[in-house]
């Protein structure tokens, strides 16, 4: 009961003695001192602060200090360096236990968010309330003399005593019909002016009832919200409400139940790159199951789920890797609302889509237990083999907390079954550890070898390019003696014929050449025989004389 109330069956008449002196003077009293009393409780309700009861005048709580302000993982650039640093089991654990303090961190933060806001609207809603109560005194008075809310909050308090004392019925039914007269006069009076006709609400104020008055004014307030809510049409901005991306996807697709959270939602698939822009294009679409197909790498991790989306008529499946962490565009919203309108789908409510976006609010916030922290890991662990990273984190931390549970309940047995396994983790971890250095410098042994290989082959490969070129090069394969005119070969023609004639000429020079030179070897030969073996007797023997001797 409030403070208004309590006022208000003080006024009534809180004994037995009081209420006896209130009723009979109330059956005696005139208008006039029946005015002066309601503006005496009026006066006393104008100096009642709302602000001053409840927690209206408590003072706010401190905020909380963020833990990592530095990417929600590091207290600072020190700290960064320092987890860096750090062996890859110990970083990861100590990332994975930063995180779990930064999800309790935000959950208060937003706690306390919303419990400031519930206390301002609650202080604004109070202080509204008091200014109505104001104003309608003041109306109320200047109309009729007195407060028509106040006579009737006493014409039912006086009921309700009346009901606990049953011994005086006939004096309280005298004064309530004077008072429901009175009342009947005042409405009368009141309907007949417009210039007060917006505050009919309030004849039917019940100090009894269980629901406050400003709790009927707040939940009128968000029936008339709801209403506007679900009148309007869906707008892309509801439907990136449930607009899913990788990074989502990476996050959550190992829980429990999100094959089944994830149907009737929203994506930004990948298409391909436009030919024209050369820019790559995305498509609005609705995600209708999962399915589950071949494994592939989504990154830091393998996963076998595909996502089955449609588009209008159209279906089609697609990894999950192909979804946009980007906001749905108005273009492309307007696309997939064209696409529905061809297959001739209706359009989701909005009524439909805000209780979508609460069950996948609802999967979010839901707090990780053991029974899910396990599944969690047995789902990761079914292609995601390695014993490392987060895997490994997640795995000695389900053991740590069963120790832990063992220990607490005093079962030795479960407590030395825990301990070993701890122990054999710690030493496959060790063990992997000094695998993993070795097959690293053994990969960068490798790797060089490799890239010198593979350097010796491309140059292998050159040569015998090259070689293969020179050897398969002919006629043919020139260029400049592909096309053949008539004319090319006439002249090839002549030259021939020319060649030819030069042969001959060249070959009867060489006769003429040698003729001579044969005629001159038998001159020379004449002269040498006639200087040294008598030539000129010979010569001269062989001559004819003819001499005529006249005596």
């Amino acid at each position: 009961m409030s403070d208004i109330d309590e006022d208000l069956l003080a006024l009534a008449g809180a004994d037995e003695d009081e209420e006896e002196e209130v009723l009979t003077s109330n059956s005696k009293r005139t208008p006039g001192s029946r005015k002066r009393v309601i503006d005496e409780v009026s006066d006393d309700e104008d100096d009642y602060n709302p602000a001053d009861v409840g927690m209206g005048g408590g003072d706010e709580e401190p905020e909380e200090e963020n833990p990592f302000p530095l990417e929600g993982k590091y207290k600072d650039e020190a700290d960064r360096e320092h987890l860096e640093s750090l062996p890859e089991m110990d970083r990861e654990s100590i990332i994975f236990e930063r995180s779990q303090q930064m999800r309790k961190y935000q959950e208060r933060k937003l706690f306390r968010d919303r419990n400031r806001g519930l206390q301002r609207q609650q202080e604004r809603n109070r202080q509204e309330d008091s200014n109505k109560k104001v104003r309608s005194s003041g109306r109320t008075t200047h109309q009729t003399g007195h407060s028509d809310l106040k006579a009737s909050k006493l014409s039912q308090l006086k009921r309700q005593r009346e009901r606990k004392n049953e011994g005086r019925h006939a004096s309280d039914d005298e004064d309530f019909e004077d008072e429901d007269e009175d009342e009947g006069s005042y409405k009368e009076d009141y309907d007949e002016d417009d210039e007060y006709k917006d505050d009919d609400d309030e004849e039917g104020y019940n100090p009894y009832s269980r629901k406050g008055r400003y709790a009927d004014e707040d939940e009128e307030e968000e029936v008339e919200w709801a209403k506007e809510d679900t009148n309007r049409d869906a707008e892309v901005a509801d439907f990136n409400k449930l607009r899913i991306g990788r990074t989502f996807v990476a996050k959550f697709c190992f829980y429990p139940g999100f094959n089944d959270i994830i149907k009737g939602c929203y994506g930004r698939v990948n298409v391909g790159v436009d030919k024209r822009t050369g820019q790559t294009n995305y498509r609005m679409v609705k995600i209708e199951r999962v399915f589950l197909q071949k494994p592939y790498n989504m990154g830091k991790f393998f996963t076998n789920q595909y996502f089955g989306v449609t588009q209008g008529s159209d279906r089609k499946v697609f990894r999950m890797n192909f979804f946009s962490d980007g906001l749905i565009t108005q273009p492309e919203y307007e696309r997939y609302l064209r696409a529905l309108e061809t297959s001739h789908t209706a359009k989701p409510t909005l009524y439909a889509l805000n209780g979508k976006s609460k069950e996948l609010v609802s999967f979010v916030s839901e707090p990780l237990t053991d029974e899910v922290t396990n599944t969690i890991v047995k789902n990761r662990m079914l292609f995601n083999k390695k014993l490392s990273g987060t895997n490994a984190v997640l795995e000695k931390t389900i053991l740590k907390e069963k120790l832990q549970y063992a220990r607490e309940n005093g079962n030795e047995r479960d407590v030395a079954k825990y301990s070993g396994q701890l122990n054999n983790f710690e030493k496959r971890m060790n063990i992997y550890e000094k695998h993993h250095e070795n097959d690293l410098v053994g990969s960068r042994k490798l790797g060089a070898l490799t890239s010198k290989n593979r350097k010796l082959n491309m140059d292998k490969s050159k040569i015998y390019e090259h070689a293969k070129k020179d050897e398969s090069f002919d006629s043919k394969s020139d260029p400049f003696s592909r096309l053949k005119t008539r004319t090319k070969m006439y002249y090839q023609e002549i030259q021939q014929e020319e060649n030819e004639k030069a042969k001959e000429l060249a070959l009867q020079k060489k006769q003429e050449e040698d003729e001579a030179l044969r005629v001159k070897k038998e001159n020379e030969l004449l002269i040498a025989k006639f200087r040294r073996l008598g030539g000129l007797e010979d010569v001269v023997s062989h001559l004819d004389f003819s001499i005529s001797l006249d005596l």
